[in-house]
């Protein structure tokens, strides 16, 4: 799970107690690169706050209007909520509330838009009345005018923290978020799934299971009010990372079967289009404990399977997914060419096979985390770069090879 802490040392993926982005990645160009996609890729000026910025999710409901959450620290303190808005023109900073006092932080890793003016974010803070502070819950939406802080509930007996990873609205009044919350004890602490949802009125905790003996949940994808699959990562009995989807049918959540392709899997990213049609996104380790690769895993209606994806470089992994139809899909995240540096990785689907498209990145440690498609010529991905030993908002756009 995502945890946050006083002086916010948040990275680009954190498994449950695991820092997958301890596999170091390069920007630039490398020779297993190579480009078959229609979609040329830059970067876009975007605004960044304090010594510290990043983006972790985006969501676009056109070319023109597409809206980008993360957070930004100064100095070392703690995490601050980062929102930012494009209008088809330029990226902007838009005022967003915090929660947790001056010393606490507030992070925020999700966003899900159904208008330009009905949006949802999804986070957490550290609650600073509790002795050493605790993460707890945060959302926020938007009314077309401003952001603002929504109630939302943190689960009894989550004396441990609870963290929303991802949220999705099939409509302003139908709105899922997915995370994870912690049970501590004397005999260790335990990791559960958390889903909450929106009726239009309030947000309220959804039963869910949690396979395992650690489990969370990464991301969700909402076609209706009644069908929503999320996806993230479980651990065995034999302490294996293995992937873990799960679907919702209007009464109840649901583990689904899923593959597993190495010895240790996650999914970071969901996409669907319809109830028969789904794409998650993230990596697996080979097994022995090797390289990471990329793994993409698609959903027919009957069962999940697998499909090929390129893994350029030493190691490379997915942090986002975005799909607009069955055959037209996008993945962001980063891969390593060589040594400890990192480079931004967007690879796209065109209904037969995946392939590598260039993107430029900035810097020498440059990650994507999060990509939204509104067509197949029109996306956005965000993420952060380096600069002067601090992380600064990235964000590329791409359009169709003129």
């Amino acid at each position: 799970m995502r945890m946050i802490s006083l002086a916010r040392t948040r990275t680009a993926l954190v498994g449950i107690g695991i820092f997958a982005a301890a596999v170091s990645m390069t920007a630039g160009a490398d020779a297993s690169v190579t480009s078959s996609a229609a979609l040329t890729w830059s970067v876009v000026p975007s605004p960044s706050r304090g010594t510290d910025s990043l983006l972790g999710g985006v969501s676009c409901v056109s070319a023109t209007a597409c809206t980008a959450a993360g957070d930004y620290a100064t100095s070392g303190g703690p995490g601050r909520t980062l929102i930012e808005s494009w209008n088809g023109t330029k990226w902007s900073v838009v005022p967003s509330p915090n929660r947790g006092g001056s010393n606490g932080g507030s992070v925020l890793y999700g966003v899900s838009c159904v208008s330009a003016t009905a949006c949802t974010v999804a986070g957490a803070y550290i609650h600073t009345s509790t002795s050493g502070g605790i993460d707890r819950t945060l959302i926020e939406s938007w009314n077309g005018t401003n952001w603002s802080v929504v109630p939302s509930p943190n689960r009894a007996g989550a004396n441990g923290g609870s963290v929303l990873d991802g949220v999705s609205c099939a409509s302003a009044t139908a709105c899922t978020a997915v995370g994870s919350d912690t049970h501590t004890s004397t005999s260790g602490s335990i990791a559960r799934t958390l889903i909450e949802s929106w009726n239009g009125t309030s947000w309220s905790v959804t039963p869910s299971p949690s396979p395992g003996t650690d489990s969370e949940l990464n991301s969700v994808s909402c076609t209706t009010a009644t069908t929503c699959t999320a996806v993230g990562v479980s651990t065995s009995a034999s302490g294996a990372r293995v992937t873990l989807a799960e679907s919702w049918n209007g009464a109840s959540w649901s583990v689904m079967p899923i593959p597993e392709p190495g010895a240790d899997s996650w999914l970071e990213g969901v996409s669907c289009v319809s109830a028969t049609a789904c794409t998650a996104a993230g990596f697996y380790y080979t097994t022995g404990g090797g390289h990471h690769m990329t793994l993409i895993e698609s959903w027919n209606g009957a069962s999940w399977s697998v499909v090929p994806s390129p893994s350029p470089g030493t190691g490379s992994l997915f942090s986002g997914v975005s799909c607009v139809s069955a055959t037209v899909c996008s993945a962001a995240g980063y891969y390593n060419p060589t040594g400890s540096t990192r480079g931004t990785l967007i690879e796209t689907w065109n209904g037969t096979s995946w392939s590598v498209v260039p993107s430029p990145g900035r810097g020498s440690h440059s990650a994507l985390d999060g990509v939204s498609c509104v067509s197949a010529t029109a996306c956005s991905a965000t993420g952060y770069y380096p600069a002067g030993g601090q992380r600064k908002t990235l964000i590329e756009s791409g359009t169709a090879n003129g």
